[in-house]
């Protein structure tokens, strides 16, 4: 087994990238990953087929949950969830924090502030 300390400032370096995504342990189904993104940056909406924490350790994130079919943004085609529809949900989870959801659940994350966090799936 490895046992080691790390600096999760040292890791996320998002001078170069808009993003970085970091596996940090995986086993069968359980992932521990680390993610930065910079302020304005998206995570495409997603499904994770396990249970998830996410701790943010910088900056802030918007969880959205909601019908993923109806784009915003028209000029990209992201497919970020419609705010005007009544079924979206958003969450601000900010540095310190943390934020928990089942699996099974598409959702889209973007970054309010440079920000890294820890996502955990179990």
């Amino acid at each position: 087994m490895l046992y080691r300390t790390m600096e999760i400032d040292e890791l996320v370096d998002l001078k170069d990238a808009d993003r970085a995504i970091i596996d940090l342990m995986e086993n069968n189904n359980a992932h521990l990953k680390l993610i930065g993104l910079k302020k304005h940056q998206i995570l495409e909406p997603h499904m994770s087929h396990t249970d998830v924490c996410l701790y943010v350790t910088e900056g802030e994130i918007e969880i959205i949950f909601g019908n993923d079919d109806n784009c915003t943004c028209q000029a990209c085609g992201c497919s970020m969830p419609d705010e005007t529809d009544k079924d979206t949900k958003k969450y601000k989870v900010k540095k310190g924090q943390m934020f928990f959801f089942e699996k099974n659940v598409t959702h889209t994350i973007e970054a309010l502030k440079d920000s890294s966090f820890l996502a955990v799936k179990i």
